[in-house]
């Protein structure tokens, strides 16, 4: 079940002034999370970008038997997990309960690329303070949505790694920020590059997408 890892993305400053919801928002698996700032991009849309906190226990496991794993602390993504498979690693991984963790999830669909059993007693960590918050997932305006990169091979391109991988192929987020976004007014956007499998080369170069949602753990 586990698909490609999607280079850090740390927030600072990102979450001042927020203001917590009890409420649960649209997706599955989150509780909104109230916010300013962001800057008008071209798909202009009306509200502003919401930011989400994650809810694991909202994604529905079922069946799925559980692979087992060490998990540690993430160096990526503040507050959550790494867990290294006996033929990989995924990050970031939550966890739902004692020993299971739900990792690479996609709050969008409201799934997950696997299951992990903690083969021992998991570190205890705290969330990170909202300014601190790493955004792990978006979603951007005409259904396209990137995933935080904790892979170790990095994605170059011209010269900037790629911050996030999108589900189309060959389709990243990346820029000099941190995260990489442009968030001064109300609706954010990202710089999204696709590239050309064959050359790797990004042929349109950057396209401006306005971000309608982020995820934070």
């Amino acid at each position: 079940m586990m698909r490609s890892n999607r280079v850090t993305g740390g927030i600072s400053g990102l979450l001042c002034g927020l203001v917590i919801l009890v409420a649960c928002s649209g997706g599955p698996g989150v509780a909104s999370i109230e916010q300013s700032g962001g800057e008008i991009g071209p798909q202009e849309i009306a509200g502003a970008t919401e930011i989400l906190k994650f809810d694991p226990v909202s994604i529905p496991v079922g069946d799925d038997e559980p692979v087992a794993g060490a998990c540690e602390a993430s160096a990526v993504v503040k507050g959550v997990y790494r867990c290294v498979l006996d033929d990989a690693a995924a990050d970031p991984c939550f966890s739902i309960d004692g020993r299971r963790l739900l990792c690479n999830p996609d709050p969008v669909a409201g799934t997950y690329d696997v299951l992990v059993s903690a083969e021992d007693a998991l570190p205890i960590i705290s969330p990170p303070p909202l300014d601190e918050a790493t955004v792990f997932f978006v979603e951007l305006a005409g259904g396209l949505t990137c995933a935080i990169r904790t892979s170790a091979e990095p994605v170059i391109i011209g010269g900037v790694a790629a911050n996030y991988e999108c589900d189309q192929p060959y389709t990243y987020i990346l820029g000099e920020g941190d995260p990489p976004f442009s968030k001064d007014a109300p609706i954010w956007w990202a710089g999204v590059y696709t590239l050309d499998p064959d050359t790797g080369e990004s042929p349109s170069g950057k396209i401006p997408r306005d971000i309608l949602r982020v995820w934070i753990p």
